[in-house]
């Protein structure tokens, strides 16, 4: 069914609306950024952005859809590789340059993720939409390890889940760490994350 002009502009408002407020909310936080913010990058009016969004809130879990959406088929990137010429260190390296890249430069989103979750963690409405976004990450990272595992890289008996949630855990602390103090060092997380997959 044909679009009329009406809703590929509404279509293309929203997609405007989600990529100003992830550039806003990685540029300034999620308390600092306002609505002001984030219709003033888009050349669009408040009246605009109630049209798709009832809040902030809504427009930043939009955000993480769209994040998730701009990441489909990472956890595949290590099939194009094989275990015989390529180390779990370099197919790991691999994959998390190319999931930055989809991500198009915003991979130290946990800062902003904290932040948000300050702001709102008395709202148990948004709280439980977190906590599904939260699954919806680990799932992301199990079928990398499944992928991982059924191509060779990592054993057949390790758990999975497990290893989602420590490499979860792993990430957010790397990160956090490295931008309050600085000095990332690709090799030493990725040397990391190779320790607990092995």
């Amino acid at each position: 069914m044909t679009k009329n002009k009406f809703q590929l502009k509404r279509e293309a408002t929203y997609q405007l609306l989600v990529e100003a407020g992830m550039m806003c909310f990685s540029e300034k936080g999620y308390a600092a950024t306002t609505l002001g913010d984030i219709v003033a990058r888009t050349g669009h009016t408040k009246g605009a952005f109630y049209g798709h969004f009832t809040s902030k809130e809504m427009l930043f879990m939009h955000v993480l859809d769209y994040q998730i959406q701009l990441t489909n088929g990472w956890a595949d990137i290590p099939k194009q590789f094989n275990p015989m010429d390529t180390s779990l260190e370099e197919v790991l390296s691999i994959t998390l340059t190319r999931l930055g890249q989809m991500l198009k430069g915003f991979d130290k989103w946990i800062v902003v993720l904290i932040d948000f979750y300050q702001q709102t963690k008395h709202d148990p409405e948004t709280h439980s939409m977190l906590k599904q976004k939260y699954r919806e990450w680990i799932a992301g990272i199990e079928a990398l390890v499944n992928t991982l595992q059924v191509q060779g890289w990592i054993a057949p008996d390790k758990d999975i889940r497990l290893i989602a949630m420590q490499v979860i855990a792993f990430n957010e602390g790397y990160a956090v760490f490295s931008l309050l103090f600085g000095g990332t060092d690709l090799r030493a997380h990725i040397q990391g994350l190779v320790k607990l997959m092995s």
